[in-house]
């Protein structure tokens, strides 16, 4: 490491040290006083306190997205220590149960919407089998399973936890995050996507499995459906009115989120005939998700599963994009940060404490035991066919355990009702929550390319715009007489984006690069030019140069999805042709 870098990461973790004592002493000493401020208004105290903990626990939220983005730290555990040493002055949220659920409610439902959008529908429909298998029985299982273990670990450290408890924290912590998962997965290409896809659209299936599992217990012990043991709580749910109670609420669930799909998808295809632009788009996005979940609870149905459904089926097209990095924007920098502060802040440290060996031991079994043995049993049916799953890939998936922002709503929700036993489900809870988040992450990639299941992806820019692509390979000048073509191909298939890759490869340098991209970028304000010159929309264009090899880069592009077409020159392509069909994305040679 230089010298360079190695201040680089003084200054980063001096400066999360410094945020968190300035944290720390202003929630000690400002708290009470700002009280004491607020509520010499009688008329308006309540509220502008409560305004005041909005507006700090938005700020801090911000604070620790920005943070976390120089180090290797997950921005979930960095907001989970902000959270303890924050507890005073965040309680002015946790001690208010209205604000609380509010804020839990509607970021749950945002979180689980853009979880719905990240899911990729074709491969999703394509790897359904092992998909639901893994999410949905491979859920339940999970629970199930982690309930006999906490009931044997209390057992033997000899702590008295109350069944519902056990049950309600088996079911809470039962799924992963795709919030987690996705970034590890974002380094590396695969030789099989198909893994890739099944971990994605696990975790965000099974972030429903879990919220509706934890929704029906809870209604269960309220209504004095009170289990002597863990078997007897899950043998409740296969009774006939226990299952037609569960089929009807994921019918419900079903129905509205296909109805707001609909409604999205109508304007999505008004907006595509009018080549209408407005700003207006986020308040929909934010609008509709929050409208599935009223509708849905208010028939009786599944909320969450509506909600997610409603993600999964809409596909945001190119004039959607803007809405897109600002939604996701909004959940990364906002919504699930403030979970995790949250979920900090609701556990006193002199309780985390007391059950760290617990809540240590548990963790660990769930990770390094009971999900591989979950993943063996759900997917070894898949292991025989044309299409079959390889021991490796099972191996990997195995590992992919990362817990997060779901099962922290349903913690805290857990304890919003008073449920006995919820600061052990809090504390317990999180403790696995924060050994998953530490330890999976860097296992995840380093694992997949042990396996020989995916290399490194190479040091290929991020795309700037999002949306369907089409994209023309270069490693010289002869770009600009090619270009026109992909534009022809691009108009005829309705297609807004452009990508000229340039890999020069062993000729790379910054400065053949830079003079590349200067061509380039006439070349595009030239065609541009024209268009409109002609009455035609812009096209919007994007040159990524960077070094490696070609098919590396596309490789890596490819990864990132939307590419609709590759154009590449016949003499430039080192691929195989199996290579290039394994790929899944049409190639179009050209002379």
């Amino acid at each position: 490491m230089s010298l360079k870098s190695l201040g680089n990461v003084v200054r980063n973790y001096t400066l999360i040290g410094v945020m968190l004592t300035i944290s720390w002493v202003l929630s000690s000493h400002f708290t009470r006083s700002a009280s004491d401020a607020f509520f010499a208004s009688r008329e308006q105290g309540e509220t502008l306190f409560i305004l005041c903990g909005i507006v700090i626990i938005f700020t801090l939220g911000f604070i620790i997205y920005e943070l976390a983005k120089p180090t290797p730290i997950p921005s979930f555990v960095l907001a989970v220590i902000f959270g303890l040493v924050c507890r005073d002055i965040l309680s002015i949220i946790t001690d208010n149960p209205v604000t609380l659920t509010t804020l839990i409610v509607i970021g749950s439902v945002l979180i689980l919407f853009e979880g719905g959008l990240e899911t990729p529908f074709m491969k999703f429909r394509s790897l359904i089998g092992p998909i639901l298998s893994l999410a949905f029985f491979g859920t339940i299982i999970n629970a199930m399973l982690f309930s006999y273990l906490l009931v044997f670990l209390t057992e033997i450290y000899g702590i008295v936890m109350p069944i519902p408890a056990i049950i309600l924290l088996g079911a809470a912590i039962a799924s992963t995050d795709p919030a987690a998962i996705i970034p590890s997965l974002q380094t590396l290409i695969f030789k099989k996507s198909r893994v890739k896809h099944i971990a994605i659209s696990e975790s965000a299936i099974n972030d429903v499995v879990g919220a509706v599992l934890v929704g029906i217990f809870l209604t269960f012990f309220f209504e004095g459906h009170i289990p002597e043991t863990v078997a007897d709580a899950y043998m409740n749910l296969l009774s006939i009115g226990n299952a037609t109670r569960i089929v009807h609420a994921l019918i419900i669930g079903t129905g509205v989120g296909l109805t707001g799909f609909a409604g999205l998808h109508l304007w999505n295809q008004w907006k595509a005939r009018m080549h209408t632009d407005t700003g207006s788009d986020a308040a929909l996005f934010i609008a509709v998700p929050i409208f599935c979940y009223l509708l849905a609870s208010v028939l009786g149905g599944s909320g969450y599963l509506a909600v997610f459904l409603c993600g999964l089926f809409f596909h945001i097209r190119a004039h959607f994009t803007h809405v897109e990095e600002y939604f996701t924007q909004t959940i990364e920098g906002f919504m699930k940060p403030i979970i995790f502060m949250l979920l900090g802040a609701m556990v006193p440290p002199e309780t985390l404490a007391q059950y760290a060996h617990i809540g240590i031991v548990s963790g660990l079994l769930f990770m390094f035991v009971l999900r591989p043995f979950i993943v063996l049993l759900t997917l070894s049916p898949f292991v025989f066919g044309k299409e079959r799953l390889s021991w490796c890939e099972l191996l990997f998936l195995s590992f992919v355990r990362e817990t997060g922002v779901i099962p922290g709503v349903l913690l805290i929700t857990i304890t919003i009702t008073g449920m006995p036993g919820s600061e052990m489900i809090m504390a317990i809870g999180l403790w696995v929550i924060l050994l998953t988040l530490v330890i999976e992450p860097p296992i995840t990639p380093l694992l997949a390319c042990k396996l020989g299941l995916a290399k490194d992806a190479s040091g290929l820019p991020k795309r700037k715009h999002s949306g369907p692509v089409a994209v023309l390979c270069s490693r010289g000048y002869s770009f600009p007489e090619r270009m026109q073509t992909v534009v022809n191909w691009a108009d005829s298939h309705h297609v807004a984006n452009v990508i000229l890759l340039h890999c020069p490869e062993e000729r790379f340098s910054r400065d053949f690069a830079n003079d590349v991209k200067k061509r380039a970028e006439a070349l595009f304000r030239s065609i541009n030019k024209k268009r409109i010159a002609n009455g035609q929309k812009e096209i919007t264009f994007e040159i990524l140069c960077g070094p490696g090899l070609l098919q590396d880069n596309i490789d890596s592009l490819i990864e990132g999805g939307d590419v609709s077409i590759i154009f590449v020159g016949a003499k430039m392509l080192d691929y195989r042709m199996d290579d290039v069909k394994r790929l899944n994305t049409p190639f179009f040679f050209m002379p």
